[in-house]
C-alpha cells in the first residue's frame, strides 16, 4: 500500500508522537509498504497523526479535498491532543472535524476517548496506547539508593506539564537541606522559574535518555490532562515506579499498575514514602510487555491492514 504521513519523522529530542512515527514508518517500510508525505495520486491510505498543516501545509481541507476525488482512499485519524493538555481553546473543533471524515480513528487512552465522547462524537474508535523503544528504555537489578533518586523529563515547557508541583519539590529542597531525597528533570524546564536545588538536564532522547534515567530510582510525573503521554511510559520501562498526578488524564491509567497518584504537595510526600516503604513491592507490579512500542505500532499496523 502507499501511506501518506503529514509529519516527518524527526531524528531528534522532540516528544512521544515523533518516536511513534519513526517506528511505525520504519515497520511499514520493512513489511513492503511505501510511505510518502507529500499528497500525491495512489495514496491507499492517509494517516493524520496531526489534523493542523505542520510540516507538509496540507491543511484539513487538503485531506477533505482529496478525499473527494479519490473516495477510495481512507483516512486513519491517530488522536493524540486536546484542548485541555495545554489550555488552549482551537484544538478540539478541528479535532472532532477530523474524526468525522475519517474511516478509523484511534485514540491513545481511554480517558481520552471519554473526552471526545462528552464532545459529542459518537464514530467508530479504537483505544491504542502508546508505547517506548524497549532497546533503551529497559530495567536493571537495582537496590533503593540510601536517598532515593528522583526523577522526571519532559519535551514541552509548558506549565501544564507540572511545574507546579517540580518547582514545589525544588523550594521543598531548598528549605530542607537535610531532605531524603533529591530530584532531577531533564528537557526544557519553565522559563518562569530558576531551580536551585533541581539538577536540570537538557532534553535527550534515545539510548542517551534511557541511560540517564536508570541512574535514578523513582520516576514523578505531575502533567494534567495528558491523552497518554509518553514520559511515564519510558520511566516505568527503565524499572521505576511512578508517582503521577489524580489530573494525569490518559496517564492515569498506566500508572495505576505500578504507581500511587497524589493531588497536593503533601500527599505526594505521603506517596513518596509510601513508594520507599514498599519499592520492591511496586517495581514487580511493572508490566513490561504492555510498554513496549512493538505492541502499540503491531496493533496499528493490524488496523492498517485491514483498510486494504
Amino acid at each position: 500500500m502507499k501511506i501518506f504521513f503529514n509529519r516527518y519523522p524527526r531524528v531528534e529530542p522532540y516528544g512521544g508522537g515523533n518516536q511513534f512515527l519513526q517506528r511505525m514508518t520504519a515497520v511499514l517500510i520493512e513489511r513492503g509498504h511505501h510511505i510518502v508525505y507529500h499528497m500525491e495520486e495512489g495514496i491507499d491510505v492517509i494517516f493524520m497523526m496531526d489534523p493542523r498543516p505542520g510540516d507538509h501545509g496540507y491543511s484539513l481541507q487538503y485531506v477533505a479535498a482529496y478525499k473527494h476525488h479519490f473516495p477510495q482512499t481512507k483516512i486513519l485519524h491517530r488522536v493524540n491532543e486536546c484542548d485541555a493538555r495545554k489550555g488552549t481553546d482551537d484544538i478540539d473543533k478541528l479535532l472532532l472535524t477530523a474524526m468525522n471524515m475519517s474511516d478509523e480513528v484511534v485514540f491513545i487512552s481511554q480517558w481520552l476517548k471519554d473526552y471526545f465522547f462528552n464532545l459529542g462524537f459518537v464514530g467508530k474508535s479504537n483505544i491504542i496506547y502508546n508505547g517506548c523503544d524497549t532497546n533503551y528504555f529497559y530495567p536493571e537489578s537495582r537496590v533503593l539508593a540510601q536517598k532515593p533518586r528522583l526523577v522526571t523529563h519532559h519535551w514541552s515547557d509548558n506549565w501544564m506539564k507540572g511545574f507546579d508541583l517540580y518547582t514545589q519539590i525544588d523550594k521543598y529542597l531548598i528549605d530542607n537541606p537535610n531532605a531524603d531525597f533529591d530530584f532531577t528533570y531533564v528537557g526544557r524546564y519553565y522559563k518562569g522559574y530558576v531551580p536551585q536545588k533541581t539538577t536540570v538536564i537538557s532534553p535527550l532522547h534515545g539510548k542517551e535518555l534511557g541511560d540517564e534515567l536508570r541512574t535514578h530510582d523513582i520516576y514523578v510525573t505531575a502533567s494534567r490532562w495528558e491523552p497518554c503521554g509518553m514520559h511515564h511510559i519510558e520511566g516505568a520501562a527503565c524499572g521505576m515506579p511512578t508517582l503521577y498526578h489524580a489530573e494525569g488524564g490518559g496517564i492515569t491509567e498506566l500508572c495505576q499498575n505500578h504507581g500511587i497518584e497524589f493531588t497536593t504537595f503533601d500527599e505526594f510526600l505521603e506517596s513518596l514514602n509510601t513508594v520507599i516503604t514498599s519499592y520492591d513491592d511496586y517495581i514487580k507490579m511493572i508490566n513490561l510487555d504492555n510498554l513496549s512500542i512493538d505492541l502499540c505500532v503491531g496493533k496499528f499496523y493490524d488496523l492498517i491492514e485491514s483498510m486494504a
